[in-house]
C-alpha cells in the first residue's frame, strides 16, 4: 500500500512496523500480470489481504476502504491470529489489546474480545474469568452478531 492508497502518515508508519506490503498495481500489465491477478482475485480495488508470518495462511481479508484506525486495528487483528496459531496466546492478547485501543468502536470489536478471550484462557493456564470477562461483553454489548452467539455458550460454563 502506497501513499496514494492511504496517504495516512499514521498508517505508513503502521504499515512499515507491522507488516511487509505488497502493493499489484491493477493499471500496469506487466508480463506476470495475468498469473499474480488471476491468483489475488481482485474484483476492485483496494483487495486487502493478511498472511501468516510464514506466508502459508490467509488469516484475513477483504475488498474495500477502512478508515485509518480501523485498518490499523485489523492488522493487529492478523498479527494476533498469526501469534494464537503460533502457540503464542499472550503474544496474541497484546495484539488484540492494541486493535481495541485504536478502535475501542469500530466493526471487529465483538471478533476481537471473542478472540482475545480464548487466548488469554490458553495464555493464562486455563484461567476461566479472563474467557468469561470477554465473552459476556461479546453477548451482552454486540448481541445479533455471530461472535455472540458463539459466545453465549459462556452462560453454561460453571
Amino acid at each position: 500500500m502506497d501513499t496514494v492508497t492511504y496517504p495516512d502518515p499514521e498508517f505508513q508508519q503502521a504499515a512499515t512496523a507491522l507488516v511487509a506490503p505488497m502493493k499489484i498495481n491493477v493499471t500496469e500489465r506487466h508480463p506476470d500480470f495475468k498469473t499474480v491477478a488471476s491468483m489475488t482475485k481482485i474484483p476492485f480495488s483496494p483487495r486487502i489481504r493478511f498472511f501468516s508470518s510464514d506466508g502459508r495462511r490467509l488469516l484475513r481479508e477483504w475488498t474495500g476502504w477502512l478508515p485509518t484506525t480501523e485498518l490499523i486495528a485489523e492488522i493487529h487483528v492478523a498479527r494476533a491470529i498469526d501469534q494464537h496459531e503460533r502457540k503464542n496466546p499472550l503474544g496474541a492478547v497484546e495484539e488484540y489489546n492494541q486493535a481495541l485501543s485504536l478502535a475501542p468502536e469500530g466493526p471487529a470489536v465483538a471478533e476481537i474480545l471473542y478472540r482475545r478471550g480464548m487466548a488469554a484462557y490458553l495464555g493464562n493456564k486455563f484461567d476461566m474469568e479472563l474467557l468469561r470477562n470477554d465473552w459476556n461483553q461479546v453477548v451482552e454489548n454486540h448481541a445479533g452478531t455471530s461472535w455472540a452467539l458463539h459466545a453465549s455458550v459462556i452462560s453454561d460454563v460453571e
